[in-house]
Protein backbone atom coordinates (compact mmCIF):
# COMPACT_ATOMS: atom_id res chain seq x y z
CA UNK A 1 0.00 0.00 0.00
CA UNK A 2 2.46 2.63 0.43
CA UNK A 3 4.07 1.97 -2.88
CA UNK A 4 0.83 3.41 -4.36
CA UNK A 5 0.74 6.43 -2.35
CA UNK A 6 4.31 7.53 -3.35
CA UNK A 7 3.56 6.98 -7.20
CA UNK A 8 1.63 10.05 -7.00
CA UNK A 9 4.24 12.55 -5.10
CA UNK A 10 6.94 10.82 -7.63
CA UNK A 11 5.16 11.89 -10.62
CA UNK A 12 4.51 15.73 -9.11
CA UNK A 13 8.52 15.74 -8.33
CA UNK A 14 9.50 15.03 -12.09
CA UNK A 15 6.75 17.26 -13.67
CA UNK A 16 7.90 19.83 -11.17
CA UNK A 17 11.69 19.23 -12.25
CA UNK A 18 11.02 19.27 -15.62
CA UNK A 19 9.37 22.32 -15.37
CA UNK A 20 12.11 23.77 -13.34
CA UNK A 21 14.16 22.73 -15.97
CA UNK A 22 12.48 23.92 -18.80
CA UNK A 23 12.61 27.62 -17.42
CA UNK A 24 16.02 27.53 -15.89
CA UNK A 25 16.81 26.37 -20.01
CA UNK A 26 15.07 29.56 -21.32
CA UNK A 27 16.55 31.61 -18.54
CA UNK A 28 20.37 30.82 -19.66
CA UNK A 29 19.13 31.62 -23.21
CA UNK A 30 17.62 35.46 -22.10
CA UNK A 31 21.35 36.00 -20.19
CA UNK A 32 23.36 34.96 -22.78
CA UNK A 33 20.92 37.04 -25.15
CA UNK A 34 21.96 39.69 -22.70
CA UNK A 35 25.59 38.88 -23.05
CA UNK A 36 25.45 39.08 -27.05
CA UNK A 37 23.53 42.36 -26.83
CA UNK A 38 26.05 44.09 -24.35
CA UNK A 39 28.72 43.08 -26.73
CA UNK A 40 27.20 44.00 -30.00
CA UNK A 41 24.30 46.23 -29.59
CA UNK A 42 25.21 50.24 -30.52
CA UNK A 43 21.87 51.79 -31.29
CA UNK A 44 21.32 54.94 -31.85
CA UNK A 45 24.70 55.02 -32.12
CA UNK A 46 26.46 57.27 -29.83
CA UNK A 47 27.67 61.36 -30.93
CA UNK A 48 31.20 62.12 -30.19
CA UNK A 49 33.49 63.96 -31.53
CA UNK A 50 35.55 61.38 -33.44
CA UNK A 51 35.03 57.85 -34.74
CA UNK A 52 37.81 56.70 -32.42
CA UNK A 53 36.01 58.30 -29.40
CA UNK A 54 32.95 56.08 -30.22
CA UNK A 55 34.89 52.67 -29.82
CA UNK A 56 37.02 53.75 -26.88
CA UNK A 57 33.91 54.99 -25.11
CA UNK A 58 31.78 52.04 -25.83
CA UNK A 59 34.76 49.39 -25.18
CA UNK A 60 35.41 51.22 -22.22
CA UNK A 61 32.09 51.27 -20.60
CA UNK A 62 31.10 48.21 -21.50
CA UNK A 63 34.41 46.09 -20.13
CA UNK A 64 35.34 45.01 -23.65
CA UNK A 65 39.26 43.96 -23.72
CA UNK A 66 39.39 42.41 -26.96
CA UNK A 67 41.03 43.58 -30.03
CA UNK A 68 37.98 43.40 -32.56
CA UNK A 69 34.53 44.41 -31.25
CA UNK A 70 31.26 44.65 -33.45
CA UNK A 71 28.51 47.41 -33.15
CA UNK A 72 25.43 46.58 -34.36
CA UNK A 73 22.95 49.65 -35.27
CA UNK A 74 19.50 48.34 -35.08
CA UNK A 75 16.64 47.57 -33.01
CA UNK A 76 16.89 44.77 -30.37
CA UNK A 77 13.98 43.81 -31.52
CA UNK A 78 15.17 43.78 -35.69
CA UNK A 79 18.75 41.72 -34.38
CA UNK A 80 16.47 39.46 -32.21
CA UNK A 81 14.98 38.48 -35.60
CA UNK A 82 17.87 37.01 -37.38
CA UNK A 83 17.25 33.91 -35.06
CA UNK A 84 13.24 33.85 -36.93
CA UNK A 85 12.14 35.43 -39.76
CA UNK A 86 14.73 37.63 -40.07
CA UNK A 87 17.39 35.47 -40.97
CA UNK A 88 18.63 32.12 -43.29
CA UNK A 89 19.39 28.72 -41.60
CA UNK A 90 23.06 28.18 -42.39
CA UNK A 91 24.80 25.75 -41.07
CA UNK A 92 23.91 24.46 -37.26
CA UNK A 93 21.92 26.73 -34.89
CA UNK A 94 23.55 29.96 -37.39
CA UNK A 95 21.88 31.75 -39.04
CA UNK A 96 22.41 34.47 -41.68
CA UNK A 97 20.55 38.07 -41.50
CA UNK A 98 18.24 38.72 -44.72
CA UNK A 99 18.61 42.14 -44.49
CA UNK A 100 22.20 44.53 -43.74
CA UNK A 101 23.15 45.93 -40.96
CA UNK A 102 25.07 49.35 -40.28
CA UNK A 103 27.94 48.27 -38.20
CA UNK A 104 30.85 49.93 -36.70
CA UNK A 105 34.06 47.71 -36.30
CA UNK A 106 36.35 49.18 -33.93
CA UNK A 107 39.82 47.60 -33.83
CA UNK A 108 42.67 47.82 -30.63
CA UNK A 109 45.94 50.05 -32.50
CA UNK A 110 49.11 48.84 -31.95
CA UNK A 111 49.47 51.04 -28.56
CA UNK A 112 46.61 49.00 -27.04
CA UNK A 113 44.92 52.01 -25.51
CA UNK A 114 42.47 52.87 -28.17
CA UNK A 115 41.06 52.13 -31.16
CA UNK A 116 40.09 52.71 -35.15
CA UNK A 117 36.77 53.01 -36.31
CA UNK A 118 35.38 51.58 -39.56
CA UNK A 119 31.57 52.17 -40.78
CA UNK A 120 30.50 49.42 -42.95
CA UNK A 121 27.11 47.86 -43.97
CA UNK A 122 26.77 44.11 -43.80
CA UNK A 123 24.73 40.74 -43.04
CA UNK A 124 25.06 39.11 -40.30
CA UNK A 125 25.61 35.70 -38.68
CA UNK A 126 24.88 34.73 -35.58
CA UNK A 127 24.23 31.41 -33.30
CA UNK A 128 20.77 31.15 -31.63
CA UNK A 129 19.42 29.63 -29.03
CA UNK A 130 15.72 29.15 -28.23
CA UNK A 131 15.26 32.03 -30.94
CA UNK A 132 17.80 34.79 -29.74
CA UNK A 133 20.70 35.21 -31.36
CA UNK A 134 23.83 34.49 -28.37
CA UNK A 135 27.16 34.91 -30.65
CA UNK A 136 28.34 37.19 -33.47
CA UNK A 137 29.76 34.63 -35.88
CA UNK A 138 31.25 36.96 -38.88
CA UNK A 139 30.16 39.64 -40.63
CA UNK A 140 29.63 39.00 -45.09
CA UNK A 141 30.08 41.62 -47.30
CA UNK A 142 26.77 43.39 -48.73
CA UNK A 143 26.01 43.10 -52.43
CA UNK A 144 22.90 44.33 -53.51
CA UNK A 145 20.87 43.01 -56.43
CA UNK A 146 21.26 45.00 -59.35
Amino acid sequence: MALKRSYPSLLLSLVLLGAWLALANGQSGRLTNDRFLRRHWGNPKTKVTNNTSYCNLLTSARGLAKKNNIFIHARIAVINRVCTTGGRPTAGNQRQSIRPFRLTTCKLKADGSTYTEKQLTRRIVVSCRNRLPVRLVRIIRYRPSV
